[in-house]
């Protein structure tokens, strides 16, 4: 769960400086391909394109778009259908009850697939079992309802590959430990 959650949390929030890292030194790569063999699905290729063409990407996605926003990046979203609904509630009870807080700097919802990641990250490794929660009641909801939009919609091909391989990864999971 650790990797999901790192994957989710460094692919998620607008990308600067540290995805750039992340993709020049191949981190990035290695963690998807090795979440893929664990799981048993193909390991994805993630296209090269300019960090300036993924921030294109990214706000065409998840930010603004004139046509209307493809993939809103709220877990509570894909639940509710709508902002600070109870989806995101719940989230927050969730969060205090396994010792969590939102950093006062975050300046997104506390929903935000960046935050969900990194909680998964952070659980991982003190509850477990409260980290596969976390995957599976609000990022496996997101990725089953976007994932292809994402797909079809990104003119890189990056967010589509990851968001693809993530829900294949988790879908497993499940499959392998309901």
């Amino acid at each position: 769960m650790e990797w999901i959650g790192l994957v989710t949390a460094a692919t998620f929030r607008s990308p600067g400086g540290a995805l750039e890292r992340d993709l020049t030194s191949g981190r990035l790569q290695e963690a998807l391909a090795e979440l893929a063999r664990e799981s048993g699905v193909l390991p994805p290729e993630l296209p090269v394109a300019p960090l300036t063409e993924l921030q294109a990407a990214y706000t065409r996605l998840f930010v603004a778009n004139p046509g209307g926003l493809p993939a809103p990046p709220y877990a509570g979203y894909a639940l509710d259908g709508r902002l600070m609904g109870e989806a995101q509630e719940a989230l927050q009870a969730f969060y205090a009850e396994h010792g969590l807080a939102v950093d006062e700097s975050w300046k997104e919802l506390p929903d935000h697939l960046a935050a969900v990641g990194e909680a998964i990250a952070l659980l991982s490794g003190q509850d477990p079992q409260a980290a596969r929660s976390l995957a599976f009641g609000y990022l496996l909801p997101w990725l089953e309802r976007y994932a292809d939009v994402v797909a079809a919609e990104d003119p890189t091909g990056f967010y589509g590959a990851i968001c693809q391989t993530l829900k294949q990864v988790l879908e497993a999971e499940h499959e392998a430990n309901p």
